[in-house]
Parts: structure tokens; C-alpha cells; sequence
């Protein structure tokens, strides 16, 4: 089954007991991912208020309990008690969400990442891909890796 075959070799890609963190977590399929493929635990937060049962809904579903996923909402970007909880020493911070947000969180996202960490952006659209890539340079990001499908791109930040 390449299916299995595809998410065993994935599964090897993921360090052991990483630290992750996801804006805009929305289902909090992401974060489930990095669970299920290794991660240690979690942090998931975004501004819809719906993200809380359902995230929790889909991680129970994948055998996840609270003990390794955290989800939260509010904004992050904004100094408080949801940042403090966030708290930092996260190994990779994940953000798949629109452009705007992105350019914006880039100058801040190395606040909850270790001194090494990575962060991956994704969910940007073709046509504002290059403001994105240039808002992350000038963010003081280096751009690792880029990866497109189907008018959608990611990078890899570090």
C-alpha cells in the first residue's frame, strides 16, 4: 500500500520528541500529524474560536490526548496570557494560512523556536508567493527549501 509506504518514510523524517507549535490550526491536522509521526507534543492555536473542540475532536480520533496536544484560541501574535502559555523552545513552528498572516508573523515567529529551529509556511497561493518569500528574507529567514503543487507553496525556513 503506498499510502502506508508513504507515511512510514515520513515517520522517518521526524525526530523523536520534537517540540511543535501550529498558528492557525484550524482542524489541528497539522499538529496531529507531528504527533502521530513522532513529536513529542504539540502547541495549537488559532483566532476561530471553533479550532478547540474540533482540534481536540480529530486528535481523539487519532488516539491523542491532552497530555501531548494544547490547543488554544486567541492571537498569538499579541502580547498575553495566550503568548505566555505558548511559551518558546519549540523545535518547529508550522503556519498554514493565508499570505498576509505570514508576512506578519515572520519577524515573530523566532520568539517561540529554539535557536535552531525551522519554520514551515505553507497555504500561500501562487500570485503573492514571491511577497512572501521576500517578506520571510527580510525577516531575517533563510528559505531552505520551496515546494509547490497545484498553485500552493511552502517553504522551509531556518
Amino acid at each position: 500500500d503506498s499510502g502506508a509506504d508513504d507515511y512510514n518514510e515520513r515517520q522517518q523524517q521526524v525526530p523523536p520528541n520534537i517540540k511543535v507549535h501550529t498558528f492557525g490550526c484550524g482542524s489541528g491536522i497539522l499538529s496531529i500529524a507531528a504527533l502521530r509521526l513522532g513529536a513529542k507534543n504539540a502547541f495549537a492555536c488559532d483566532i476561530d474560536e471553533k479550532c478547540i473542540d474540533v482540534a481536540y475532536e480529530n486528535a481523539a480520533l487519532n488516539g491523542i490526548g491532552k497530555d501531548r496536544l494544547t490547543v488554544r484560541q486567541g492571537d498569538a501574535t499579541k502580547e498575553g496570557p495566550l503568548r505566555d502559555a505558548i511559551g518558546t523552545g519549540y523545535d518547529v513552528v508550522v503556519a498554514n494560512i493565508v499570505a498576509d498572516v505570514i508576512i506578519s508573523l515572520a519577524p515573530q515567529v523566532r520568539h517561540f523556536l529554539k535557536e535552531d529551529g525551522w519554520f514551515l509556511t505553507s497555504g500561500i497561493i501562487d500570485d503573492r508567493a514571491d511577497e512572501v518569500a521576500a517578506a520571510l528574507v527580510a525577516a531575517g529567514w533563510s528559505i531552505v527549501e520551496s515546494c509547490t503543487s497545484e498553485g500552493w507553496y511552502c517553504y522551509i525556513c531556518r
